[in-house]
C-alpha cells in the first residue's frame, strides 16, 4: 500500500515538473519574441571587438588591447574588460567565422542500424564507392 501511495506522488510530482517546464519553456519563446533573450549584457560589444581584432592584427599584445577597450553598459561599466573576456570574445569570432565555412563542427552522430534496417542512399553510395576502391593489403610486394 506503501509503495502505491509513493507511485502516485511521483507520478503526481513528474506531471507537475512538465507543466512547470511548459510554462517556463513558453515564457522564454515570449520574451524572445520582444527581444528580451536571456543572461548577462555582452562586454565586449561587435564594435569593440572589430577594434581589438585591427589591434592584434597589427601585432598590438592582448593586455594592451585590453586597456585601450572601454565596457559601455553594466556594473562595469567605463571599465576595461578583462584579458580573459578578450580571448574569449576573439575564440568566439574564430569559431563563428569557422561555422561560415560550412565545415561542421562536430562530426555527424552515428545511427545504429540494426541488419534488417534498409540502408539509407548516402550508405548505398558509400558502400559503392568503398566496394570499389582496391584493397589496400591486395598486390604488391610488401617492403
Amino acid at each position: 500500500m506503501g509503495a502505491m501511495f509513493f507511485a502516485v506522488l511521483a507520478v503526481a510530482g513528474q506531471i507537475e515538473r512538465n507543466y512547470i517546464r511548459e510554462k517556463t519553456l513558453e515564457g522564454q519563446v515570449a520574451a524572445a519574441a520582444k527581444g528580451n533573450h536571456g543572461g548577462r549584457p555582452k562586454v565586449i560589444d561587435d564594435d569593440m571587438l572589430t577594434f581589438a581584432v585591427a589591434l592584434k592584427d597589427k601585432g598590438v599584445p592582448v593586455p594592451e588591447i585590453a586597456k585601450k577597450l572601454t565596457i559601455k553598459e553594466g556594473k562595469n561599466a567605463a571599465k576595461s574588460p578583462s584579458v580573459a573576456s578578450l580571448y574569449r570574445a576573439f575564440a568566439e569570432a574564430e569559431q563563428a567565422a569557422a561555422v561560415d565555412d560550412g565545415l561542421p563542427l562536430r562530426p555527424k552522430p552515428a545511427r545504429i542500424r540494426w541488419p534488417e534496417d534498409p540502408l539509407t542512399p548516402e550508405e548505398i553510395e558509400l558502400r559503392d564507392r568503398l566496394q570499389a576502391q582496391p584493397h589496400p593489403n591486395a598486390g604488391g610486394p610488401r617492403g
